[in-house]
């Protein structure tokens, strides 16, 4: 027994010390000011980034087994000439930092962070820096000061455990453009092993509800020793998705980029209706590698699907000048413009967005591009394939230029040009095409195989102003002209269904659906384009083995109408009775399914001898000069001769007062 005592006041004696110590803690913690250790900490992080932080609601802290605090309302002050006095504000922060290395270091290490009720704004500041780079202009450019070995280095806070965002807002404020505003409702960053971090959220951009599942490695260490940061990201939301993997790093010349991009959609989605309608009608999916530094950006090996279409190609953004510049190649498979599309998805407008004003070349000002591009086939609404079409698009101060687009085209090449000016908001237009075979587009068009020939050359010249894209030929001016050679059409092979031709045909030739065949000896037009209307004045005429036709009128390119007089003749063939054909026929209405109309001689004639241009709605005035050119063999060339009849004598000067006096009715009638 003697010999435990000894042991027994041990044990006592520690107990003592033991209880004298929590004793001390206790009284050390109720006794201890937490706002002045909360005064002494925002100040240490004022030092190490130059803004002040501020927290104006009770902070309470934990001393052990590390520094727990909980800060409320919350706050870190902008730099001058920002839009709002503070850079960022919290409802509550609470995290666990790292007692010794603030206390040896004076480095905050934090071991878990959480930030509720976050409200960021992010914007440029008038003198070019960002809001959130800490420290002046010049500290933003300096390379960074080496950091010795062994040293933990000395960045605002380093982060050793989990980042969560709950209930955040954050705003992007642009130079130029609309702002960007996202909630979140989580978002956590969580260490993982082999030094890599999660990321793991939701978030809201306009209407649109976001998931993000990406890794990373240490993004703080990165950002400040500026080590390449290995980043594998995927984000989806409104039936998008996009993936990234590869690595970025931060430069002195800002950041750089080498990443493996895909962005794919569903046909219908919400959010590709956002950005384009027209993509959105069918599912697609590109793919490319995007190296990036010093604000120029190359996309290479961009492979693509939209609908039925594939595509590849390469491509160059630079927006190092004073407005940014694209360049590219592109290689498309098919585009088949006769298929029958879904119809454009509609978005509800993103918050702040408007709608656009002015001319629609307005946006040509903002970029500048070149872009190469070969399609191997083409499906026109019609029917008909042109092929191997390939041309050069250049913008360059507000000049758009298509220059060339070519393409084979029914056995014959087809040529266009086309330019556009911004300051103007004009368009010049020029299409020549040579050796194209009507009947391979009437085959086409038809599904017939029974008419061949026709070889066409045309040549189209147009200016005129651009109200809108879809109606950039509605106020066109220029010329049309059009020359069909010899042409077979087998039995009936005309029936296609009630174009134009055909119902003309039907109408003129009582013969056409009894022959065994038709030879067309040639089609002219020479059209004179005066404010997207185009005007024929005996410059439209056709040649048969069994007749002849001369027409006059208009044909509207805005509207796709016509309304034209057409004359025909029947030929005097040996061994064969003469034909009465209608002295007049009227073609009118919609260019695809127009009526046509016969009238007799004897109307006409009463009209214009009784000056009865009202009487007969004023198309009399056609009929004029189509009833007393007589009887013209040749109309294929009076038409080439701009309506002049070969041996006819040249109007003198003092007729064209007359002929302009003809016109002028002719644009009235037609509301021209």
């Amino acid at each position: 027994m003697e010999g435990s005592r000894p042991l027994r006041w041990l044990a006592i004696a520690a107990a003592a010390a033991v209880a004298l110590v929590v004793a001390a803690a206790v009284i050390a913690y109720a006794t201890i000011d937490t706002q002045a250790i909360a005064r002494y900490a925002a100040a240490e992080v004022t030092r190490l980034t130059g803004r002040t932080i501020t927290a104006r609601g009770p902070v309470t802290i934990a001393l052990w087994p590390r520094l727990a605090v909980v800060a409320n309302d919350v706050s870190i002050s902008n730099p001058p000439g920002a839009s709002r006095p503070e850079l960022a504000r919290a409802v509550r922060v609470k995290g666990a930092i790292a007692t010794w290395p603030l206390l040896r270091h004076r480095q905050v290490v934090a071991e878990g962070v959480e930030l509720d009720g976050l409200d960021l704004v992010l914007e440029t500041l008038p003198d070019g820096r960002a809001n959130w780079q800490f420290g002046s202009a010049a500290d933003a450019t300096a390379p960074p000061s080496p950091v010795p070995a062994g040293a933990p280095g000395d960045a605002p806070f380093r982060l050793t455990g989990s980042f969560v965002l709950v209930n955040a807002k954050i705003a992007w404020r642009p130079p130029a453009g609309a702002p960007v505003d996202v909630t979140i409702p989580r978002l956590e960053l969580a260490p993982q092993d082999g030094g890599i971090v999660g990321w793991r959220g939701t978030f809201d951009v306009d209407g649109t509800h976001w998931t993000l599942d990406a890794s990373s490695g240490e993004l703080f260490r990165s950002w400040r020793d500026r080590l390449p940061l290995d980043i594998d990201a995927k984000l989806a939301g409104g039936g998008v998705t996009f993936t990234a993997k590869g690595r970025v790093e931060r430069r002195d010349s800002g950041p750089a980029a080498v990443l493996d991009t895909s962005l794919a959609w569903d046909a219908g989605s919400a959010q590709m209706a956002r950005w384009s309608p027209d993509l959105a009608r069918e599912a697609g999916r590109v793919t490319a590698r995007v190296d990036g530094r010093d604000k120029r950006y190359a996309l290479s090996a961009i492979a693509g699907a939209y609908g039925a279409t594939r595509f590849d190609g390469t491509a160059t953004v630079d927006r190092s000048g004073a407005r940014p510049r694209f360049g590219g190649r592109l290689h498309v498979d098919a585009v088949d413009l006769a298929r029958e599309r879904p119809a454009p998805i509609s978005a509800p407008a993103a918050a702040g967005a408007t709608a656009p004003s002015g001319s629609p070349l307005a946006r040509l000002v903002s970029f500048d591009a070149d872009v190469d591009f070969v399609v191997d086939r083409v499906r026109l609404p019609n029917g008909v394939d042109a092929t191997n079409a390939r041309g050069r698009v250049v913008v360059a101060n507000g000049r758009l230029a298509l220059d060339p687009l070519d393409a084979d085209v029914a056995g014959g090449r087809l040529d266009v040009h086309f330019s556009a000016d911004s300051a103007t908001s004009q368009m010049h237009l020029v299409a020549d095409g040579r050796g194209i075979e009507l009947s391979r587009l009437i085959g086409a068009a038809g599904g017939m195989r029974n008419v061949s020939g026709g070889v066409t050359t045309l040549a189209i010249d147009l200016k005129g102003p651009v109200p809108s894209l879809e109606r950039a030929l509605a106020k066109s001016s220029g010329t049309i002209r059009v020359d069909v050679g010899p042409m077979h059409v087998q039995g009936t092979a005309l029936d296609t269904g009630g174009e134009v031709v055909t119902r003309v045909f039907d109408t003129l030739n009582p013969f056409r659906k009894v022959d065994n065949a038709t030879d067309v000896q040639c089609i002219v037009a020479r059209l004179a384009v005066a404010d997207g209307v185009a005007h024929a004045e005996r410059t439209l005429a056709a040649e048969t083995s069994r007749l002849t036709i001369s027409a006059s009128g208009t044909i509207d390119l805005a509207d796709r109408t016509l309304d034209l007089l057409v004359k025909p003749r029947a030929r005097r063939i040996a061994a064969l009775p003469s034909v009465e054909l209608a002295d007049l026929v009227r073609v009118t209405g919609p260019i695809a399914h127009p009526s046509v109309k016969l009238d007799s001689v004897g109307a006409a004639k009463t009209a214009i001898t009784i000056g009865g241009a009202i009487a007969t709605g004023g198309w009399s005035l056609l009929a004029t000069p189509l009833l007393n050119a007589g009887d013209d063999t040749t109309p294929c060339a009076t038409a080439r001769a701009g309506g002049r009849q070969a041996g006819a004598p040249a109007p003198s000067t003092g007729t064209g007062g007359a002929q302009a006096d003809l016109l002028a009715p002719l644009r009235g009638l037609f509301k021209r």
